[in-house]
């Protein structure tokens, strides 16, 4: 009897020493193979439909807007609203894929750094508003912007026009002459396509 009760004791306390020096239990596992997948991304990108856009100019405040072939001939004056209308294509591609189109929030600048370049951004640049507007079936903008959700596998593709309203208002006597000469440009100007959640 004493003899078994030793080993008892003694197997005891080898399990005791086994668990206390940091060891672990391993219980059975196995693991399966996923198989063969391949996950594929969608498309989102802007494409331009003409290389430049077309400008149009009110020529104090008319009614009726006129082509300029060459923006850069026409000499602006107060009065005189200048609208540049650009068109493009979104074309889009995902399951889950909801997107916006809009503007960046663009700016005028100056041609140079001199006085009435500068004169003349900063009176210009409170006087832009942008509109979007799309003819793709099912598509309403909100707020010059609008949101295509759950796109599809498939690849579609959304016409996009955008444009630029510059309206120069007139202001009191002598208030534009620091504009005199004065040459901007629009290089800031860009469309945004922007993935959102998909609604």
């Amino acid at each position: 009897m004493k003899k078994l009760t030793k080993a008892a004791v003694a197997a005891a306390a080898g399990t005791a020493l086994l668990l206390g020096a940091g060891g672990t239990l391993a219980s059975w596992n196995a693991s399966v193979s996923a198989g063969s997948a391949t996950i594929t991304a969608g498309d989102l990108a802007f494409v331009e439909t003409a290389p430049t856009g077309t400008w149009q100019v009110k020529k104090n405040a008319a009614a009726t807007a006129v082509a300029i072939a060459d923006i850069s001939t026409f000499r602006a004056v107060p009065g005189d609203i200048l609208i540049y209308t650009s068109t493009a294509t979104v074309r889009a591609r995902g399951d889950n894929l909801g997107f916006t189109v809009g503007l960046t929030p663009g700016s005028i600048t100056g041609a140079t750094a001199g006085a009435a370049d500068t004169a003349l951004a900063a009176t210009l640049s409170g006087a832009v508003t942008y509109a979007v507007s799309s003819t793709a079936p099912g598509v309403t903008v909100t707020n010059n912007s609008f949101t295509i959700s759950n796109v599809g596998a498939a690849e579609k593709t959304y016409p996009v026009t955008v444009t630029a309203t510059i309206t120069w208002p007139f202001g009191t006597s002598g208030s534009d002459n620091a504009n005199k000469t004065g040459a901007v440009n629009l290089s800031q100007f860009a469309i945004l396509v922007d993935q959102v959640a998909a609604s």
